[in-house]
Parts: C-alpha cells; sequence; structure tokens
C-alpha cells in the first residue's frame, strides 16, 4: 500500500500505466485544491524530465471545457514520487510556520 492509498499491487502495469495528475487524485480518491494539483504537475514534470531525459507526452483532458488545453501524463511511479515530495514540501513549511507564530 503506497502512501497516496493505491495499492499498486492491484495494478501491476504501473511502469507503463500513464495517467495525468487529475486521475491519479481521482484514483487516490482525493480532491486537491487547484495549487496542490498545480505543484504535483510541476514536480513531476521535473522528476520525468530528470528520470527519462525528455519532457512528458501530453493528451487533452476528458474533463468537460478543456478541448484546447492538453496536460501531460506520466507514469504512477513518477507521479506518486511528486506527491510524496510535495506533501512533504507542505508539511514542512506547515511545521515552520507553527514554529515562526510560538517564537512570537
Amino acid at each position: 500500500m503506497t502512501t497516496s492509498g493505491i495499492d499498486c499491487t492491484a495494478c501491476k502495469p504501473c511502469r507503463v500505466m500513464r495517467l495525468t495528475t487529475q486521475q491519479f487524485m481521482k484514483l487516490g480518491g482525493e480532491k486537491w485544491d487547484r495549487s496542490f494539483l498545480i505543484r504535483v504537475g510541476k514536480r513531476a514534470r521535473l522528476l520525468h524530465e530528470e528520470i527519462l531525459g525528455r519532457a512528458p507526452k501530453k493528451v487533452r483532458p476528458s474533463i468537460k471545457g478543456a478541448h484546447r488545453n492538453k496536460v501531460g501524463v506520466y507514469p504512477c511511479g513518477v507521479l506518486e514520487q511528486a506527491y510524496r515530495q510535495v506533501l512533504a514540501e507542505q508539511s514542512a513549511s506547515a511545521n515552520g510556520q507553527e514554529a515562526h507564530a510560538h517564537a512570537l
């Protein structure tokens, strides 16, 4: 079981399964705010370029009203890693803000 609650043993082809950030969010049964979704997408793009040496492929999302804009599709593992990193940064900044508030 991964940190996002997705059981990766259930979906064996994770290495080849490509998802958008929206699809990854829905598979985890979560609802992210727009800024979190964007941060995960940006981090996933950086990781994809770092690991595979090229930009991710882009597709048109299946959501209504988004027929013009394309979004990146990433291997499940890249999205999982990006998600963990953004969560860690978010909790670290929240802890830093609490410490700063207590110091005042």
